[in-house]
Order: structure tokens, then C-alpha cells, then sequence
């Protein structure tokens, strides 16, 4: 029994340590914008776009990095 939990452990940790080791940091994303823009893109195309560390510094990078929201001419009104 105590085999088993500590083996059931052992995996559940592995798991969860293996989560998204290769993930670009947000100032990777920043500074290669061919590589952001290509991250964005498949990221936005998923089901949960902010599921994985990697999509999330691609957005965030994509939105803080003045590329997502582009500005407009001044309004008269």
C-alpha cells in the first residue's frame, strides 16, 4: 500500500514538474517578433489559449510589446 502511494507520488511530481519546461520568457517573445507573432497565432487558434506558460508570454509579450492594439488617428469629436 505504501509502495503504491509513494510510487502514485512519485509520477503525480514528475508530471507536474514536466509542465512546460521549454517555455520562451516573456523578453524572449519580445525580442523575436517572427517567432511571438507564429506563438500567437497557434496559441489563439486553440481551444484554451492561456492554457500553457508558453501561449501566455506570447500574448502577454504580443499585447505589452505595442503590436496587438494599434493606435489610431487623433478624433475630432
Amino acid at each position: 500500500m505504501k509502495t503504491g502511494l509513494l510510487s502514485l507520488s512519485l509520477v503525480a511530481a514528475v508530471l507536474l514538474t514536466g509542465c512546460d519546461a521549454g517555455a520562451k520568457s516573456l523578453e524572449w517573445y519580445k525580442a523575436h517578433d517572427k517567432e511571438r507573432n507564429a506563438k500567437y497565432e497557434q496559441c489563439r487558434n486553440a481551444s484554451d489559449p492561456r492554457g500553457t506558460e508558453d501561449c501566455r508570454n506570447a500574448i502577454d509579450a504580443t499585447v505589452h510589446g505595442g503590436t496587438f492594439t494599434k493606435s489610431s488617428p487623433n478624433k475630432s469629436w
